[in-house]
């Protein structure tokens, strides 16, 4: 049995948008085919997303548990003697007098779909441009309707002759003794669009779209952490099954790095290896990896650190988006002994002991 969309993205049927976008966002962290996910399981993973972010398709997914994208592009037969497809809903509602007159009709653009899916992008952002923030420029062509014919192809457009502009035709059928229902399906003439078209667009010539140059302003704001996004509304290439375009979403990932800092929320996190005789002694770590740094940035390991310590430095992490203030630094300690130092310590031992024991 296939997993439902809910158990995919790991939510509950009752689960609100925010819910759904940040277990969306956790598993793309996951599963993403660089990250060495699987390709199928993310493809599923953006699909449940696609249809459970859309209050419609999710409404339509809720009441028939099946991908609406699917049941839109065409029922299958009710093989009610080879009559087409039927709308079982319909028969049923005709049953119980809904059916004729109840204002239930394909209407004008019923052809179409309303909005186009959601198409996201990952982009990798260095800790270096999450610190101080940048704006990228991504520069792709974008497929547009026709604004002389509006994506119709044709110069006119007239009331469709087969359905008289109802966009579906209606057939009787009995389906017991002494009862009838009205079968209503697409009309195929217009698809259920209610009008045919007239002529050649002299704009397009007929190909219903153009391409133009499209640019993308994706700014990147100081302090943002990996997970975060941006959305475009409408700026997904026009498709003639849509009425309108989809969004485009750009989702930010960290860069792969080789830098000995890392990354926690708003803090940054380091780990020094210091000799036995700098922990006792004192020393300095210095690093020109900080990003807030344009040369270099040293912290003062204190005399008789301990194994294991984290020397907190305040307001020297990541920028807190939005605000002037920023994160801590933390350098763990991490002490080793060299084998000098251990020979010393074995012969020095007496002398040690009275340093250290008898001190006072």
């Amino acid at each position: 049995m296939n997993a439902s969309y809910y158990d995919l993205l790991g939510v509950s049927k009752n689960a609100d948008e925010n819910e759904i976008k940040k277990s969306y966002k956790k598993l793309c962290l996951q599963h993403h085919p660089d990250k060495g996910g699987k390709p199928e399981q993310f493809q599923k993973i953006q699909k449940a997303y696609e249809v459970l972010s859309d209050s419609q398709k999710r409404s339509i997914y809720d009441q028939t548990g099946q991908d609406p994208d699917v049941i839109e592009q065409g029922r299958p037969s009710s093989g009610f003697g080879g009559m087409g497809p039927v709308d079982i809903g319909d028969i049923f509602m005709n049953m119980f007098g809904q059916g004729m007159g109840s204002g239930f009709s394909f209407g004008p653009g019923q052809g179409r779909k309303r909005k186009g899916p959601l198409k996201s992008h990952e982009i990798s952002v260095s800790l270096y441009d999450f610190y101080h923030g940048k704006t990228i420029k991504l520069q792709f062509d974008q497929q547009k309707f026709c604004q002389t014919c509006k994506g119709e192809g044709c110069k006119t457009t007239v009331t469709c002759q087969g359905c008289g502009g109802k966009g579906f035709v209606e057939q009787m059928m009995m389906i017991g003794p002494g009862m009838a229902a009205v079968n209503r399906s697409p009309c195929g003439h217009c698809r259920g669009t209610c009008k045919q078209n007239s002529g050649t667009c002299v704009s397009c010539n007929g190909k219903k779209f153009f391409k133009k140059e499209k640019v993308l302003n994706v700014t990147i704001e100081p302090g943002m952490t990996p997970g975060d996004s941006l959305t475009f509304p409408n700026e997904c290439s026009d498709d003639i099954q849509y009425e309108e375009s989809g969004d485009v979403r750009i989702i930010f990932q960290e860069a792969d790095s080789d830098s000995q800092i890392r990354r926690y929320g708003n803090d940054l996190h380091a780990t020094h290896t210091i000799s036995f005789t700098d922990s006792l002694l004192g020393t300095t770590y210095i690093t020109t990896e900080h990003p807030g740094h344009k040369d270099s940035f040293s912290i003062e390991v204190p005399k008789g650190v301990l194994n294991g310590e984290t020397i907190v430095v305040t307001n020297e992490g990541m920028p807190k988006r939005n605000t002037k203030q920023f994160g801590t630094f933390n350098l763990k300690i991490q002490i080793v002994i060299n084998d000098f130092e251990k020979s010393v310590l074995k012969d020095k031992e007496e002398l040690i002991k009275n340093m250290f024991m008898n001190g006072d």
